[in-house]
């Protein structure tokens, strides 16, 4: 054997095993989406046909609870410690912070345009 045909021996097995890792994603991913709509099927608010309002509130409910503000201070936390080592990266710090306004806020901002609508 010579160093091209192992090289294209490797080419191939690396090709074969991307493609054998994207088949893997795809199943994992369609697994995922299967549970989530099972979990959702036998949720209370959706399988009673209640309405949307008390669904809604549940998702808006998990997005700014008590784990994300815990989830977003220890963001915070870690932005600080990474600042104090100076291993900050000010892009990721701006687009926490950032995040966690608009997390957070979401529900004064869009009141505040609908009271400006209106």
């Amino acid at each position: 054997m010579n160093i091209t045909t192992l090289y294209m021996n490797a080419k191939a097995a690396i090709a074969a095993n991307k493609i054998a890792k994207m088949d893997a994603d795809k199943k994992a991913a369609g697994f995922l989406m299967l549970l989530a709509l099972a979990f959702v099927a036998v949720m209370p608010e959706v399988a009673m046909a209640a309405p949307w309002d008390g669904a809604a509130d549940k998702v808006l409910e998990i997005f700014t609870g008590g784990l994300t503000r815990t989830l977003a201070i220890i963001a915070v936390i870690a932005c600080g410690i990474a600042a104090i080592a100076g291993k900050l990266s000010w892009d990721w710090a701006i687009k926490i912070i950032i995040g966690i306004v608009l997390i957070f806020g979401a529900a004064a901002i869009v009141d505040y345009v609908i009271s400006a609508a209106s």
